[in-house]
């Protein structure tokens, strides 16, 4: 493939049970889907899912690259943010056999980070995570995430929406790379704390996930240093082989998770091209912003 060598083994190894998808369908899936898959991943360290008995039999996340990769694997070699010394060889994915590779090592889910390695510390990117608690449900999200679009709007900011492929919503807005991460996750999470204020039967920015019930979580959390999300147009390991797949406002007002699998998904990119791209052509400073709502220089 392109050039590469790229080994594949067990094809038919079911992944998904429930709708008969199997390791063959995620490599397939990889390999077309490769020129908007590397659009959000290239460049950027890449946290991994695997799933090698399929999403019902386990997983682990995997941030080192293995030594067994092959040399047209890319990597790069970054100091953890826990404090220790411990130095992580994350993946990055240059290339469409490295995405290949990855799908042939069961990995499901692929979480960039918010930064490219260039710049690891200043984010292009920060993301309103909006997962609902127990007693919510996909549709509280989607209010809620109209409530952020609103304040956002209101900052003069633009922003796009992504489902989660599971039950949340992620909300990306492209940045100017320079703001650390503290300053992002801060905005995040004022913003939060600005709709818990007013909507507190809605909205909540409690850690503990028991004292969330019955409201929709803003997760601003995500927006630190590692921390990862499921990229666009990762697969998902939910029974129905749901994809992460970024909507427009217009579609995200009636839409649900279910609609966008592993089954249609390569369709709907060939009808309705990267709804995330723009942002790479669009960075937005945030100056007025955290002016305007007094989050300039602490995390929240």
């Amino acid at each position: 493939m392109d050039g590469q060598e790229v080994e594949i083994t067990n094809w038919d190894k079911v992944l998904w049970p429930e709708v008969g998808l199997t390791k063959g369908d995620l490599i397939r899936y990889y390999a077309l889907a490769a020129p908007y898959l590397l659009t959000h991943l290239r460049d950027r360290p890449l946290t991994v899912t695997r799933y090698p008995n399929g999403i019902e039999g386990g997983s682990f996340y995997q941030k080192n690259c293995p030594a067994y990769a092959p040399p047209f694997v890319e990597t790069v070699p970054i100091r953890s943010s826990n404090g220790s010394e411990k130095t992580i060889n994350y993946i990055l994915v240059q290339n469409r056999p490295t995405l290949v590779w990855l799908a042939n090592q069961a990995c499901i889910e692929l979480h960039p980070w918010l930064s490219p390695y260039t710049h690891p510390e200043f984010p292009d990117w920060l993301v309103f995570d909006l997962d609902p608690a127990e007693g919510c449900d996909f549709d509280d999200a989607r209010e809620i995430a109209f409530l952020v679009k609103r304040a956002l709007d209101e900052l003069g900011l633009v922003s796009y929406p992504k489902l989660s492929g599971a039950t949340g919503i992620h909300i990306y807005v492209p940045i100017e790379p320079k703001y650390p991460y503290s300053v992002t996750s801060g905005f995040v999470g004022t913003i939060g704390k600005i709709l818990e204020a007013v909507y507190p039967a809605k909205v909540t920015t409690e850690r503990l996930v028991k004292n969330r019930t019955g409201r929709v979580y803003i997760d601003h959390l995500q927006n630190l240093q590692g921390k990862t999300l499921a990229a666009p147009y990762s697969p998902r390991p939910q029974p129905q082989g749901t994809i992460a797949a970024p909507v427009t406002w217009e579609e995200l007002e009636a839409v649900y998770p279910y609609h966008f699998h592993l089954g249609n998904i390569l369709e709907r990119l060939q009808e309705t091209p990267d709804l995330l791209a723009a942002g790479f052509h669009h960075r937005q400073s945030l100056d007025e912003a955290l002016t305007a709502i007094g989050a300039a220089v602490a995390p929240v």
